[in-house]
């Protein structure tokens, strides 16, 4: 009993540990600075597969140079703006050789990026992906809570033995 109490100490421990650092490349949102996962290698040398790419609104005018995050079908694509046509947008990414195939539309910018993270997009990417972790952790962390509360109710189980064998003498 004591070894698994240990090991589930320590799996708590981890879990809140992972919760924690969750809960902090998140906060930006509160802020309205949006996170997203590079998931292609479009924008390397900038931005590489598995960063954590945070993103803003536009509060400024856009030029050329300048790399956006825009809405493409159901998917995210950030990108740099290689020419302005009117009100349309041409991009292209960094690692790319050909400009993209459709113009970008101000509507469908959500926003410019902020600064990003490097590989930590594989940690969100991941848990974001495999929900069923949060059921194992809190499984663990609901453990570690009881496992932790049996040896209070033994305390306080022996403390009222004595009491009432100290009455009884």
């Amino acid at each position: 009993m004591v070894i698994l109490k240990k090991i589930i100490s320590v799996l708590a421990n981890i879990s809140y540990v992972l919760i924690a650092i969750y809960g902090v490349l998140v906060i930006p949102k509160v802020f309205g600075i949006t996170p997203v996962v590079v998931l292609s290698g479009s924008m390397e040398p900038t931005y590489s597969v598995g960063d954590l790419l945070y993103y803003k609104k536009v509060d400024r005018e856009l030029e050329v140079g300048d790399v956006i995050t825009y809405r493409l079908d159901d998917a995210l694509v950030t990108h740099r703006i290689v020419d302005i046509q009117g009100s349309e947008y041409i991009t292209q990414g960094d690692a790319n050789e050909a400009r993209d195939l459709n113009p970008v539309l101000q509507d469908s910018i959500v926003g410019i990026p902020v600064f990003s993270l490097p590989m930590i997009g594989y940690y969100i990417y991941f848990v974001n992906n495999n929900l069923y972790l949060v059921g194992i952790v809190v499984v663990i962390l609901l453990s570690e809570f009881l496992l932790s509360n049996i040896k209070t109710f033994d305390i306080d189980k022996n403390e009222k033995r004595k009491e009432y064998e100290d009455e009884e003498k």
